[in-house]
């Protein structure tokens, strides 16, 4: 039975202002820019120390631990070990082709799309396990029991499940992934507890995936009832339309059309994922120490319009302050439930990775 359902949620603290992030932000893009994008890896270890020391667990601040060059040796050696094999394979992959070899090309694509998957998996967890183990809160740090070797196999295969399910299985990859992270994981001698469930979700994805393919069904309908006329022009043979700029209106009509249908396909989503990310965290915990997120799809959708506002506004530059608006959405709404025995807890017997997360920073895929 849950202990925790009846108590009171304590919220995380948050104390970020954005007036004293943007400076470091700024900063850190000019020499980011400098440096030919060498300084990037200092400059997630800055901002990353900015939001954790701002952020209070229990009326404690946390602690980061991470170090740019840490960061930056983890980059080199992901480098050095994917930047031999893949050029061997170009070599291999260009004989193969001039030889006329298409079932050997064919069959060297798709191992390598596979093999990039599963390191984009393995990826994930290493930079889970990294922030793990340079998160500190009262002395005491995180850990993870693997290496990510297996979750990358995990990955892998849930990623297939996704494809041959066309999307059905969407709930049950999210929620097995992030309980497998979860559940390899502890802070100091607590371990950490996630059994999230795709059944209670699966409504508001089903009622999603469902409204976005009438979505769809609709807009391609139209398209063909409303330009069929227009269609005409793109014949090979036809005659060239008497207005010259008939050809650039049919397509910013084409276009708009399908952006119309994007963003409400976007709108049924965000309702189950707000569930999902309710879900995930509430179903997680520390030890006896439960959590809960209370961000309504409303209020997700007021965030997403404000970061999409401040990126166009700002022609782009605006995104160098999303990482502060992530991390304090998720902080403001996030609270713990119940109680931990602080005097009991003791600092992880698990050993933290001497590097970085490059390879999710190969794949573009860190936080922060």
């Amino acid at each position: 039975m849950d202990t925790t359902a009846a108590a009171t949620p304590e919220p995380i603290g948050w104390a970020g202002r954005i007036g004293d992030f943007i400076p470091l932000a700024i900063v850190n893009l000019l020499l980011t820019i400098v440096t030919l994008g060498i300084y990037r890896f200092w400059a997630k270890t800055r901002v990353r120390r900015f939001l954790w020391e701002r952020t209070s667990f229990m009326g404690e601040p946390l602690e980061y631990r991470g170090r740019g060059i840490e960061k930056f040796i983890g980059a080199l050696i992901v480098f050095a070990v994917l930047i031999v094999p893949l050029v061997g394979f170009s070599l291999f992959a260009g004989a193969a082709i001039a030889r006329g070899d298409i079932g050997t090309v064919i069959l060297l694509y798709t191992v390598l799309y596979f093999g990039l998957l599963y390191l984009l998996g393995v990826g994930l967890y290493r930079a889970q396990r990294y922030m793990f183990s340079r998160t500190a809160w009262r002395g005491i740090r995180g850990g993870m029991a693997h290496g990510g070797w297996r979750y990358g196999l995990l990955y892998l295969g849930m990623l297939l499940l996704q494809i041959v399910t066309l999307g059905f299985a969407s709930p049950y990859v999210s929620t097995r992934l992030w309980n497998a992270q979860m559940n390899d994981a502890s802070f100091g001698s607590a371990a950490v507890v996630a059994d999230a469930e795709w059944r209670p979700i699966y409504g508001k994805f089903l009622f999603a995936w469902l409204g976005a393919l009438v979505i769809y069904i609709l807009t391609f309908v139209f398209m063909f009832m409303s330009f069929r006329s227009e269609l005409g022009m793109f014949v090979p043979g036809a005659p060239p339309p008497t207005d010259p700029t008939a050809a650039f209106g049919f397509i910013l009509k084409l276009y708009g059309l399908l952006i119309g249908a994007a963003i409400l396909i976007s709108l049924l989503l965000l309702s189950y994922h707000a569930a999902l990310v309710r879900e995930l965290f509430g179903k997680t915990r520390i030890a006896t120490l439960g959590l809960h997120f209370d961000a309504t799809t409303g209020d997700f959708l007021k965030f997403f319009l404000g970061n999409i506002a401040i990126v166009v506004l700002t022609l782009g530059l605006g995104y160098i302050v999303l990482p502060f608006r992530v991390w304090g959405f998720y902080a403001s709404h996030l609270s713990t439930v119940g109680t931990l025995d602080v005097d009991l807890l003791m600092q992880t017997s698990l050993a933290g990775p001497m590097q970085g997360d490059g390879l999710a920073d190969a794949f573009d895929a860190s936080s922060f």
